[in-house]
């Protein structure tokens, strides 16, 4: 069940980089809203309501519904707070586009996000449905395609044209302008909104991979996703609680008692038995959930040369190193230092 659309927070970027856009008329970008200028300076946030109702003020503004095209350009991965420091930080290509996946709703609370892989392609998917868009819903859809791009091109390099934009609808009036504004390949009628890679591209290094940024900057992520999360998100808060305690020990490198159902019903301000009965009813048990952060955030310290196989088990709770090892590969099919290497 998603939150209401008027109690969920947004960044006030897109709002102030449109009142950049058009100085001689900031009256008529925030009608309706209730904000003004002067609040925005210090205001970082605002809702999501607020937010959409400037949007469609800079439609009606422009004139032209390929106004989005245009105001598209003025944006960048940079521009994302620690979305963008956690993206262009990460260690590889593929793990940056799965941190979109994972947290971009902190920057667009309407829109659903997701990263896979399928077909020998790395996609990033936008989800416009899951709240009523209406026409703001094609615009949207190309600002975050030409955010998506700019991190790709600053990972691949300005000139890189592997990427594919893909638009679940065909072509309309101005989609002749696409190839002009992307500069890449264009996917009508693809089956989903978003942007495709070649799987191969994923094991890319990030230019600007630093482990602690990286790190520092997920946790901020975290705490900025569950004030977007709902009361009925269960699996999702409960699989960030358990990816937070992790990283943690990632970061502090000592280790720590593994995260108990008890702590996740104390945080919740619940009893274990209605954490129990919540997640049940989504198809979920807390002992999966942690299983499958531990083993998220093995690889990740695998794919960092920076500890030692053994230091892994032991800092993700397995008191032996064979039996993190046996544990690894029952899980994923290879030994740690096998996919050690294959990640290399």
């Amino acid at each position: 069940m998603a939150h209401s659309i008027d109690s969920l927070p947004c960044p006030s970027t897109y709002t102030r980089l449109l009142l950049q856009r058009w100085p001689t008329a900031q009256e008529r970008i925030l009608a309706g809203t209730g904000l003004s200028p002067a609040q925005l300076v210090h205001q970082g946030v605002i809702s999501v309501s607020q937010q959409l109702q400037v949007l469609c003020n800079a439609r009606e503004l422009a004139a032209h519904d390929d106004w989005a095209l245009d105001f598209g350009r003025q944006l960048n991965i940079n521009s994302h707070g620690p979305l963008g420091f956690a993206a262009m930080s990460a260690p590889t290509l593929g793990k940056g586009i799965a941190t979109l996946g994972e947290f971009a709703r902190i920057r667009a609370p309407y829109v659903e996000f997701s990263a896979s892989e399928q077909d020998r392609q790395l996609v990033l998917r936008f989800d416009t449905t899951l709240y009523p868009l209406d026409d703001l819903a094609v615009p949207l859809i190309e600002i975050l395609q030409q955010i998506a791009l700019s991190y790709t091109r600053a990972v691949l390099g300005e000139d890189h044209a592997d990427a594919t934009l893909c638009f679940a609808s065909s072509e309309h009036g101005y989609a002749s302008r696409y190839r002009t504004a992307f500069r890449n390949r264009c996917a009508f009628s693809a089956g989903f909104d978003g942007i495709a890679l070649p799987s191969a591209l994923k094991a890319l290094p990030c230019p600007l991979h630093d482990e602690k940024i990286y790190r520092s900057s997920l946790s901020r992520c975290r705490e900025a996703l569950a004030d977007v999360l709902a009361e009925g998100d269960v699996v999702a808060r409960a699989s960030h609680w358990l990816a937070a305690h992790f990283e943690q020990i990632a970061t502090n490198r000592e280790f720590a008692t593994q995260p108990r159902l008890e702590q996740l019903a104390e945080e919740w301000g619940v009893t274990t038995r209605t954490v129990i009965r919540r997640l049940a009813e989504r198809g979920a048990r807390f002992g999966e959930l942690r299983a499958a952060q531990q083993l998220e955030m093995a690889r990740r310290m695998l794919d960092d040369a920076g500890y030692t196989v053994s230091e892994i088990g032991y800092l993700l709770g397995y008191g032996d190193p064979a039996n993190f090892g046996r544990a690894f590969k029952r899980l994923t099919g290879q030994s740690p230092s096998a996919y050690r290497r294959r990640a290399r």
